[in-house]
C-alpha cells in the first residue's frame, strides 16, 4: 500500500532535492544522494525513466504534446527522492503526460490506484482511488 497519505511533502525539502544536482544525468546515482544504498532497483528504474524524458521533443506523441522541461524533470526526480526516503514503494509506471508533465502511477492488486502528475516545477496533482470509494484529489506540496 502507498503510504504517502500520512507523510507531508514540504516545498522546501522538495526544492532542495530538485536543486541538489547540476545535471539530470547525475541525479540518478546512489553516490549523489538521490538514491541511498537501501534502494531497490525499481526506484532506480523510475528515475532513469524520468531522465530519458529529456529526449522527448515537442510533438513527441504526434498530437502536439510538449516535452517536459528540464526544471520539471528535476522536480520529478526530487519528488521521487522524497517519496523514496519516506519508504513509499516505487511507482508501477512512469509516463510523460500530454501537457509536458511527468506521471507516477501505482496500481495495487486489490484495485487501489494512485497517480501523481508533476505538472510544473514543485507542483503536482494527486489522485487516490480505492475500490468502492469516491476518488480523492489534492495537490503537492502539502506544507
Amino acid at each position: 500500500m502507498i503510504t504517502m497519505l500520512v507523510n507531508p511533502i514540504a516545498e522546501e525539502a522538495w526544492s532542495r532535492k530538485a536543486n541538489q544536482q547540476d545535471s539530470l544525468s547525475a541525479l540518478a546515482t546512489p553516490q549523489n544522494g538521490i538514491l541511498n544504498s537501501a534502494d531497490t532497483s525499481p526506484w532506480e528504474l523510475a528515475v532513469q525513466t524520468v531522465i530519458q524524458f529529456q529526449q522527448l521533443g515537442d510533438n513527441w506523441d504526434g498530437q502536439g504534446a510538449p516535452g517536459p522541461s528540464p526544471e520539471l524533470l528535476a522536480s520529478a526526480i526530487g519528488l521521487a527522492s522524497l517519496l523514496n526516503e519516506q519508504g513509499v514503494a516505487p511507482p508501477s509506471r512512469v509516463v510523460p503526460g500530454p501537457e509536458g508533465s511527468v506521471i507516477f502511477e501505482w496500481q495495487e492488486p486489490e484495485g487501489m490506484y494512485t497517480e501523481i502528475e508533476i505538472d510544473r516545477p514543485l507542483h503536482a496533482e494527486v489522485m487516490w482511488i480505492e475500490p468502492g470509494q469516491p476518488a480523492k484529489h489534492w495537490t503537492l506540496p502539502t506544507e
